[in-house]
C-alpha cells in the first residue's frame, strides 16, 4: 500500500514554489559535491594525523576483527588479547558490551589473507563520518527546499560550510574503536533527522516506505550503540503513535483498518531488530534485557571505585544531574579550588567517572545551538506549524539519549554524539522558520556564528587528540588544566 495518506501535511512548510525550488537547487549540487569530495580526503587527513599508514594498529583496534570471526563461528564472546582492558568477563569467557554492527562490515574484507591482523577502525570511522555529513547536507537541502527562497542560499551555504567543516564531522576524529561506535550511532541518528524532515517538508508526509526506512535506520542503530538507538526507538514509537491517532480520528466513513495495516510493517521491522539484540545480549550476559554487566569489567580490578559507585547510584541517577549540565555546557569542574582539588573532586569521587577534554556545546557548536533554540521558540510558540505535533513527539523521543547522558555513571567527551539528534533536529526546525521568514535575515551573524563554530571544532579536535582516555583526575595529577595541555604539547 504506497499512497501517500499518513501524515500528510495541510501545506508546505514554505511558500516557494515548485518551479522555483528546482530551479534554486540544482545548481548548488555540483558545488556541493565537490566540497564534500574535499572535505572527505580531509577527515582522513584528521584521522591519520600523528599516525605512519591509514590501516596501521591502534589499541584495540583489531577486536571487531575478532568479534567477526568468532559470530561466524556462531560464538559471542571475544578474543581477549584483542580487546584488552575493555573486556568484560563472565563465566571465564571474555565478552565485549559493543554493538555487533561495525564487526558485521568487516565482512567484506575477510577474503584478505591477513584479515584479522589488520585495522581497519580508520577507514570505518571515514565511512560513518562521510555518511553523518551527507545526511545533514541532504537535510539542509530538504529543508530549503521546501521553506527557502533563492535569495536565502547564503544561508544555506553556510550551513553546509558548518556542517562539512565543524561540529562532530570535525570533534570526533580520532581513530579508535570507542570513536568509530560513537561515529556509526551518529550516522544513523543523522539519517533518522533526515527521514524525520523528509516526512515533515514532503506534501505526502510520513508514507509507509519512509517509516520502513526509519525503522530500519533505527534497528540498525541498535546492533550499534544501544543508548543512541533508544532515542530513535522512542521517537520512531511516539512517532508512530501519533500516526495511529491521527488515522483513528479520521472522519466517519473512513475506515482506518487498511491505513493502520500499512503501519505494522515497520513495527514488526524494529520488533526484529530487537529481537536480534536480545538474543545477543543473552549469550553475552545470560539475560536478553541487559546490554551490559558493569560489575563484570576487567577495568573495574584497575578501577574498583567505579564498582562502589554503580552499588551505591547505580548507572544512572538524578543526583549526577546538574553535575552533567555543568560538565556538558560549562565545563568548570577543570579548575582547581583553593586545596589544589578539582572543583566538586568529592562529587566526583563519589558519584561519577570524568574524562578529558573540557568542552560546551555553546563554545564548540554556536550556529547549532543557536539555530535549535530558535527552533524550538518558533515550534512551540506557532501553532500554524504544520505536524507541529509529530515534531514534538519525535523532539521528546530523541531527547532521552541526552538526558540519560546528563544522570550516567561515566561523562566522557565521546557521550556528547547522543545530544546532536535532538539539537540537529530542532536546528534543521529553525534553519526552516529563519529562511521563510518574511524579515531580513540575519546573513552576518549567521556567517560569524558558522566561522566560529569551523574555528572552535578544530580546537576541540586537538585537544581531544591531546587528552589520554581515563579518568580526568589522574591523568591531569597536580597539574592545573592549562599547564596539562602545555605539557602534551611537548
Amino acid at each position: 500500500m504506497t499512497e501517500a495518506f499518513i501524515g500528510a501535511p495541510a501545506e508546505p512548510v514554505g511558500a516557494a514554489a515548485p518551479g522555483q525550488e528546482r530551479h534554486a537547487i540544482l545548481p548548488h549540487w555540483g558545488m556541493v559535491l565537490l566540497c564534500f569530495a574535499a572535505a572527505s580526503g580531509y577527515y582522513a587527513l584528521l584521522l591519520n594525523t600523528g599516525s605512519s599508514g591509514f590501516f596501521k594498529p591502534i589499541p584495540h583496534g583489531l577486536a571487531f576483527n575478532s568479534m567477526l570471526l568468532h559470530l561466524l563461528d556462531g560464538r559471542f564472546d571475544i578474543d581477549p588479547v584483542a580487546i584488552g582492558f575493555e573486556g568484560y568477563v563472565r563465566d571465564g569467557v571474555t565478552y565485549s558490551y559493543f554493538g555487533v554492527f561495525p564487526a558485521l562490515l568487516r565482512v567484506i574484507f575477510l577474503p584478505l589473507p591477513d584479515f584479522a591482523a589488520i585495522d581497519f577502525t580508520r577507514l570505518s570511522c571515514l565511512v560513518a563520518v562521510c555518511l553523518m555529513a551527507l545526511f545533514k547536507i541532504f537535510s539542509a537541502f530538504a529543508v530549503w527546499r521546501r521553506a527557502g527562497t533563492p535569495q536565502a542560499s547564503i544561508l544555506l551555504s553556510l550551513l553546509v560550510a558548518a556542517i562539512l567543516m565543524s561540529g562532530p564531522q570535525i570533534q570526533f576524529l580520532r581513530p579508535s574503536i570507542f570513536q568509530e561506535v560513537v561515529m556509526w550511532a551518529g550516522a544513523f541518528s543523522a539519517a533518522f533527522v533526515f527521514l524525520v524532515l523528509l516526512g515533515w517538508t514532503r506534501e505526502n508526509g510520513f508514507t509507509p516506505g519512509l517509516l520502513v526506512a526509519l525503522a530500519l535506520t533505527a534497528g540498525l542503530c541498535l546492533l550499534t550503540r544501544v543508548s543512541t538507538a533508544l532515542g530513535l526507538y522512542l521517537a520512531f514509537g511516539f512517532l508512530w503513535l501519533g500516526l495511529c491517532w491521527r488515522e483513528v480520528r479520521r472522519p466517519a466513513g473512513m475506515s482506518p483498518w487498511p491505513r493502520l495495516t500499512a503501519l505494522s510493517l515497520p513495527l514488526a521491522i524494529l520488533v526484529a531488530f530487537a529481537a536480534v539484540a536480545a538474543l545477543i545480549n543473552y549469550e553475552r550476559w545470560g539475560n536478553p534485557l541487559v546490554f551490559v554487566d558493569l560489575t563484570l569489567s576487567i577495568a573495574a580490578l584497575e578501577y574498583p571505585d567505579r564498582l562502589v559507585r554503580l552499588h551505591e547510584y547505580g548507572a544512572f541517577n538524578l543526583i549526577r544531574l546538574g553535575f552533567g549540565l555543568v560538565y556538558y555546557f560549562l565545563p568548570i569542574w577543570v579548575l582547581r579550588d583553593g586545596t589544589g582539588q578539582l572543583l566538586w573532586s568529592e562529587f566526583q569521587h563519589r558519584t561519577v567517572d570524568v574524562e578529558l577534554p573540557p568542552s560546551s556545546f555553546f563554545f564548540s557548536d554556536p550556529l547549532l545551538i543557536g539555530l535549535a533554540a530558535y527552533g524550538i521558540t518558533r515550534l512551540f510558540r506557532r501553532p500554524a506549524v504544520v505536524n507541529r505535533g509529530l515534531l514534538g513527539l519525535v523532539i521528546g523521543g530523541l531527547a532521552v539519549p541526552a538526558l540519560l547522558m546528563l544522570t550516567a555513571i561515566a561523562m566522557n567527551f565521546r557521550y556528547r554524539m547522543e545530544f546532536y539528534p535532538l539539537f540537529e533536529l530542532c536546528a534543521f526546525v529553525g534553519f526552516a522558520s529563519l529562511i521563510a521568514s518574511p524579515t531580513p535575515r540575519p546573513r552576518i551573524t549567521f556567517g560569524i556564528a558558522a566561522v566560529a563554530g569551523i574555528i572552535t571544532a578544530h580546537a576541540v579536535w586537538v585537544v581531544s587528540a591531546l587528552s589520554p582516555f581515563g579518568p580526568a583526575e589522574m591523568v591531569m595529577g597536580s597539574l592545573g588544566i592549562l599547564d596539562f595541555y602545555r605539557s602534551q604539547f611537548h
